[in-house]
């Protein structure tokens, strides 16, 4: 089985839970979404990862994702949201929307990761008219930095493992 591994990351977060998802499966492909110029011919499986970007998938994934057609997609993503959040939800709806209508979506995953300190530190000028920093958000925030861990690998290894079974039935 043919396997190709897209990525995007801005901090790294991304990037780790692609490499885990290729060490899962021997013999995939992984390559960086900026690399992507046209449809990839003879895979099997496509995954795509993204980094969270405006309710959705970060632009270099969107653009990624546009060259994909007729293929079996798995779309996955990283955000600083607990991962079985609305938000992080909402991610992934919309990451998973993005690739043309003549793809096959078989499944999303979702892993929390830390957030970049320009993200933060902008929040912060924004507070007192966007989102104000309570508690909650901050314990989220604390709790971003610890991810992606072994066990977010083994969830996305699992995931995957799943998303190749969809694939060949």
């Amino acid at each position: 089985m043919k396997i190709l591994i897209i990525y995007s990351s801005a901090t790294g977060n991304t990037k780790a839970v692609a490499e885990a998802i290729a060490k899962s499966l021997p013999g995939a492909t992984l390559v960086a979404a900026r690399d992507v110029t046209e449809n990839p011919v003879g895979c099997d499986l496509v995954f795509v990862g993204f980094w969270a970007f405006r309710r959705g998938a970060d632009l270099m994934a969107q653009r990624a994702m546009g060259h994909l057609h007729g293929q079996k997609i798995a779309v996955f993503g990283t955000c600083g949201a607990y991962p079985d959040s609305e938000a992080a939800q909402v991610y992934q709806r919309n990451a998973a929307a993005v690739p043309a209508g003549d793809n096959e979506s078989l499944g999303t995953f979702m892993c929390q990761g830390r957030v970049h300190s320009y993200h933060i530190k902008s929040q912060h000028k924004m507070e007192s008219t966007v989102q104000p920093m309570t508690p909650e958000r901050q314990a989220r925030l604390e709790e971003a930095e610890k991810h992606p861990d072994k066990q977010d690998f083994a969830r996305a290894a699992a995931w995957a493992a799943e998303m190749v079974r969809k694939a060949q039935a």
